[in-house]
């Protein structure tokens, strides 16, 4: 897919409305040596776009590669390096790729690319911030086939029966009649009192079961794969599973699912937040988006679908910025790479506020607290809103509610709800001000 071809010029952004799941791997487009309008670009994480040509002709270059991680990012040379999935480095010119005329980062809160738009920033001007959103904490195991108790074509939110577990399951259905199972806990500091005793006979005590289910699923991260649990008893685990979560009974496949939970290591959110996301005019034109460039940990439910309209506005970007038409024959090498800055420091402009806005909706004061007056009137203000909900002109929509059906910006959503926060949120003004300084963009 061509660059020129997403986005439509003067658009706003689609808002949030899905969640679909990631996959790994990364797109590139080979360089176009230097001649017409296409330039090569790689994406790390996610979809990438080569160009047409100065006449408007566009050439399938798109290179997917899938199961393949991105190890280094050179900016300064342009090039990544990649490993496959036999976790062997490409061998192609010692597993490095490229150049490419750009760069696209939508590679996870543990971002490589992140890291290299650090590396190759002057002083002072980039800068992010990354925390482990202790204790939460997931795991994710596939099946063949989607619980027979639960309707296939339907996301499903598991509760447990037993109150003190602190689980919860995702279920979404997959391609083929698969399904994918997403468990969401606390981490377990009782990894050591696992045990099968009285579970295996379905006599012991129901909070009994939880502890061991909790400690079985969520050991601590640095525990070895594989020894997260004592518990060998395949049934027993299984049980304890199906005992909590009854609509998981009967899914085909549930020892493989058990067996897949058992190998993970527990994987824990975390929170980003940086202050740009582009690279300056001295390095590979680059762009950061989703959870490279803010993350929440899942906290508002919103990362996929911000991180789609990080994409859109990049694409948008894109349209408006990269004009082939405007290349001689004596500068293409030039006026592309003009244009491509342009285009990341202009996606910055639009993106930055929309994610520092997500960042404080889902965090709140993030530990900062209000004066105590405000605060008594912002605690009074939420019982209302989740009491009425705007029903009978009372109150507003919870702020869940609006993040999950509302297609305002997060921005706007954000200074609609001043009274709740310590600080003022920037304006627009204060953002590009900001923003104009750290990199001096024209």
């Amino acid at each position: 897919m061509s660059f020129q071809d997403v986005g439509r010029p003067g658009a706003r952004p689609p808002q949030r409305r899905t969640q679909p799941s990631g996959s790994g791997g990364y797109s590139s487009a080979p360089s176009s040596g230097g001649s017409g309008g296409a330039f090569s670009s790689a994406a790390a994480g996610g979809g990438g776009g080569g160009g047409g040509d100065a006449g408007g002709g566009r050439a399938n270059v798109v290179e997917v590669h899938f199961d393949s991680n991105i190890t280094r990012v050179d900016l300064a040379s342009s090039v990544i390096s990649i490993k496959s999935d036999d976790n062997e480095d490409d061998t192609t010119n010692n597993g490095e790729r490229g150049p490419y005329d750009l760069i696209v980062g939508c590679d996870g809160a543990n971002s490589i690319v992140r890291n290299a738009l650090q590396t190759h920033s002057p002083p002072n001007t980039f800068s992010y911030t990354q925390r482990k959103l202790l204790p939460g904490c997931f795991k994710v195991a596939r099946a063949a086939k989607m619980p027979p108790l639960m309707d296939p074509e339907s996301v499903g939110l598991l509760l447990p029966e037993s109150k003190s577990l602190g689980i919860t399951a995702f279920v979404e259905p997959t391609v083929e009649g698969g399904a994918c199972v997403l468990f969401a806990g606390k981490l377990s500091n009782n990894t050591d009192e696992a045990t099968t005793s009285s579970s295996a006979e379905g006599d012991g005590d129901g909070e009994e079961e939880a502890d061991n289910l909790g400690s079985i699923l969520f050991p601590p991260p640095d525990s070895k794969e594989g020894s997260g649990s004592p518990l060998s008893d395949m049934e027993t685990i299984k049980k304890l599973i199906t005992d909590q979560f009854p609509l998981l009974e009967g899914t085909p496949g549930m020892e493989d699912m058990v067996q897949q939970l058992l190998s993970q290591r527990t994987s824990v959110a975390d929170s980003v937040k940086c202050n740009i996301y582009s690279s300056n005019y001295d390095s590979t034109a680059t762009a950061i988006c989703g959870d490279a460039a803010h993350a929440t940990g899942g906290v508002s439910g919103q990362g996929c679908n911000s991180a789609l309209v990080d994409s859109a506005t990049l694409a948008d970007c894109l349209t408006q910025h990269y004009q082939t038409s405007n290349f001689s024959t004596d500068t293409v090498q030039s006026a592309k790479r003009a244009m491509l800055h342009q285009v990341v420091s202009s996606y910055s402009q639009k993106a930055v506020p929309e994610g520092h806005a997500l960042y404080d909706l889902s965090f709140g004061n993030d530990g900062k607290t209000l004066p105590i007056f405000r605060n008594v009137k912002a605690i009074l203000s939420n019982a209302v809103d989740a009491l009425f909900g705007g029903k009978f002109g009372i109150g507003k929509k919870p702020l869940q509610t609006l993040l999950a059906s509302s297609s305002s910006p997060f921005v706007d959503i954000r200074r609609e709800r001043e009274k709740y926060y310590v600080e003022d949120f920037p304006s627009d003004e204060d953002f590009r001000g900001e923003l104009d300084k750290l990199y001096d963009i024209e």
